[in-house]
């Protein structure tokens, strides 16, 4: 059987003997170039085997110990942010429109988010800094397709708390870049874009992130 290519575990298993005693009894068992070859690709599949099942284990192991460590760096650097006052909330709002505002927009407010977190900060913002009243903030659905409106419209309407009245008729969208290759349950709602026709209001944001860009210098 070892000449035939019959490994140490074969033989223990196929004998019911231990593996030593197999290694005792064959020890001296010239092998063939082909049984030899034989032998080392069992081991070598053994291995790989044993190494996948060991990295599966030890894989799924490791990310729950990092993600515990993870959760706990985030509770901790979380605590040092105390309570927020309204001129955070103006310097959150306005460095949130910088980066993903229109700035370059001369007589209105646009903002584009597909994160709700996001969109429920500046509306924030939009009410309480800026004091946008409810009928002029504006809101589209930029969906795509797979996305079922009513659940999205649902779903927005209530992230921001406005009525579906100002919403107006959704756009669909297909990214160039994906080629209709998109996961459709990456943006389940879809993107949401608000928009506030008021030029002094959008002057005013401007000032602000300029006032902001300037201190900012200073630290």
């Amino acid at each position: 059987m070892r000449k035939r290519g019959y490994s140490y575990l074969e033989l223990s298993q196929t004998l019911k003997i231990s593996k030593s005693t197999a290694y005792y009894w064959t020890k001296r068992v010239n092998l063939s170039v082909s049984a030899q070859a034989k032998i080392d690709k069992k081991l070598k599949e053994s291995f790989r085997k044993g190494l996948s099942a060991y990295n599966k284990v030890y894989c799924k192991i490791h990310s729950r110990e990092a993600a515990k460590i993870r959760n706990k760096i985030e509770e901790r650097a979380s605590k040092e942010i105390n309570t927020l006052s309204f001129s955070d909330l103006k310097l959150i709002g306005s460095a949130l429109y910088w980066a993903e505002g229109g700035a370059k927009n001369r007589n209105r407010l646009q903002f584009s988010n597909s994160n709700p977190f996001m969109i429920k900060v500046v509306m924030r913002f939009f009410r309480k800094v800026c004091g946008a009243s409810e009928d002029k903030i504006k809101a589209i659905i930029h969906i795509y397709p797979g996305i079922n409106y009513q659940k999205a419209l649902n779903f927005w309407c209530q992230i921001t708390k406005l009525s579906k009245n100002n919403f107006y008729s959704p756009q669909t969208q297909i990214s160039k870049a994906s080629k209709r290759k998109r996961p459709r349950n990456t943006l389940p709602y879809g993107t949401l874009h608000l928009t506030i026709l008021d030029t002094k209001l959008a002057c005013r944001v401007k000032g602000w992130i300029k006032g902001m860009a300037k201190n900012l210098m200073r630290v």
